[in-house]
């Protein structure tokens, strides 16, 4: 398991990702993902993934597959320009051309409002490059994006969501923003007797 605690005051800037970014950072970011959160995103917790699937994620053209990255400019480190490296929203196009979204945030930083400021970036590229519709499971993402905040305080998260829920058009960050909020909730009033936050949707 990760230690998911920084001993700083975070400085978060975002910015559009390229092949030379995945080339620099992709292992590195890979590294500090938990076995937890490495299935979550990819439906596996092996230590690598896939060459072809490595070369999907390398593959942004900012049109058909692009990704926008944050970065902690608290940290310094050697040959990081931007800091360390602490997350990445991205959409690809599908065979039927219908970009799906995705959002990863290493361990540390999860929980502390990094994939609301991605999903923010992202959305805001997708209107220049006129990205008519995006796919997210706003509700997966939000709440997984929150487990360790609760595990922190001494929660158990269970999650509940059948496969075949129905889609919904809307504002992907204020549907995300009402999920965080509602577990933010659970946190300040069953801080003194924790216990399981279970999520479920029909």
């Amino acid at each position: 398991m990760h230690d998911v605690a920084i001993d700083h005051q975070p400085v978060i800037t975002v910015r559009e990702g390229s092949p030379a970014d995945f080339d620099r950072y992709f292992d590195e970011g890979f590294a500090d993902l938990s076995a937890e959160s490495r299935h979550f995103r990819f439906f596996t917790a092996v230590r690598e993934l896939p060459p072809m699937l490595r070369e999907r994620l390398r593959d942004v053209d900012g049109v058909r597959n692009a990704a926008v990255i944050a970065f902690d400019q608290a940290v310094t480190l050697p040959d990081h320009p931007d800091g360390k490296p602490i997350g990445v929203a991205r959409w690809m196009s599908g065979d039927d051309g219908l970009p799906e979204l995705s959002i990863t945030v290493i361990d540390a930083y999860q929980g502390m409002g990094v994939g609301v400021r991605l999903m923010d970036a992202l959305l805001e590229l997708a209107r220049q490059r006129d990205v008519g519709q995006i796919v997210l499971d706003v509700l997966r993402e939000t709440v997984e994006s929150f487990r360790p905040r609760l595990e922190s305080e001494g929660f158990r998260l269970e999650v509940h969501l059948p496969d075949d829920l129905p889609a919904v058009r809307g504002d992907a960050r204020a549907i995300s923003q009402c999920v965080l909020n509602l577990l933010d909730n659970a946190v300040k009033f069953l801080r003194d007797v924790p216990g399981h936050v279970v999520v479920t949707a029909k």
